[in-house]
């Protein structure tokens, strides 16, 4: 038996806060659930949905082999304590460890990171609490020309808090007010980087195998500069995901390269993806790790990268739990550092 575990919240304990909208956008419904576990069994037959928003959900897990697919939907200090909860159980469960969900979250720490290893990241800035005049004006002349920044919170997942603000003092520092209003705590300031959003699925438990890169197109009418908020990723009403197929292999190759070092030097484990931004004269610049992303069907990135590949979600999901990911149709220039 495979238990996935899952995380919807109860309805009441929504609240009408901006930011925590924001947050409940990306969350699964029981609905959504229902359907992917219909198409699970296709694959994994033996297979039942268990909600961690039940009371004695941690009780009912008797050995068996078991998904985890909590975290991620949520703020990250609620989002991690059902891994937790497994730990401190002992239970034997597929998908990243707090390691790997905490590096994966640490978005400053993991831009540093890729950048020592030599790959390109945005400038950055962090940004503690609100600032004042002088403070501003130091941040907006550090980033120099650049024109637009995007600011998030440094430790949250899901784009929850993500805005673009224009690089001046007052913009900038009426941004962060904003956003500490909304959700107190260390925020990171980055140098946006025009061009494509990228994204790369990866499977695998001991060593990383990517499925083909595809690219976020937009359907919404408007120029440059533009970036995605968690509502509107959530939503998916206005965005799809196409191949990368006709891109030149070397660039392709360079997002191989960059998903496999972020796997491997942030602990991931069974299942990530990872986020870049491609410049229009093919530079790659590595923006985050996602630890456990969504594996949603239709328009979610895993079932697009994987329709690339001659696959079904299904069929990935059965090779994750069996720790079989060797053979899943990946692009042949995925290849280790």
């Amino acid at each position: 038996m495979v238990v996935f575990l899952y995380n919807v919240p109860e309805s009441n304990h929504i609240s009408d806060n901006s930011t925590q909208s924001d947050v409940f956008a990306n969350f699964e419904t029981e609905r959504s659930i229902a359907g992917l576990l219909d198409h699970f069994r296709r694959y994994v037959p033996d297979i039942t949905g268990l909600n961690v928003n039940k009371p004695d959900w941690l009780d009912r897990l008797h050995g068996q082999k078991v998904f985890n697919y909590t975290y991620a939907f949520g703020l990250l200090s609620a989002s991690t304590r059902p891994t937790f909860a497994l730990e401190s159980r002992r239970v034997d469960y597929i998908g990243a460890q707090p390691l790997g969900i905490y590096l994966s979250a640490n978005k400053p720490h993991c831009s540093n990171l890729m950048a020592g290893l030599g790959f390109l990241c945005p400038q950055q800035h962090i940004i503690c609490q609100p600032l004042s005049r002088i403070e501003a004006e130091y941040i907006s002349r550090m980033f120099g020309s650049i024109g637009h920044l995007v600011l998030k919170p440094a430790y949250e997942e899901s784009s929850v808090g993500l805005a673009l603000v224009q690089n001046s003092p007052d913009n900038i520092r009426w941004a962060v007010v904003d956003l500490y209003d909304r959700l107190p705590g260390v925020q990171i300031l980055q140098q946006y980087i025009s061009g494509s959003d990228v994204t790369v699925p990866i499977i695998g438990r001991r060593s990383p195998h990517c499925l083909p890169a595809v690219v976020l197109s937009h359907e919404v009418t408007t120029i440059e500069p533009f970036v995605f908020d968690a509502k509107l990723k959530a939503t998916k009403s206005a965005l799809h995901y196409a191949p990368t197929s006709t891109w030149p292999d070397e660039l392709r190759a360079e997002l191989y390269r960059i998903a496999e070092a972020a796997f491997r030097f942030t602990d991931q484990r069974d299942y990530s993806r990872v986020d870049c931004r491609v410049t229009p004269d093919g530079r790659c610049y590595f923006i985050e790790v996602n630890a456990n992303p969504q594996l949603g069907l239709g328009k979610a990135s895993f079932a697009v990268s994987a329709g690339v590949a001659g696959l079904e979600v299904g069929q990935v999901f059965r090779a994750i739990v069996q720790a079989d990911t060797g053979e899943m149709g990946l692009s042949p220039m995925a290849s280790g550092l």
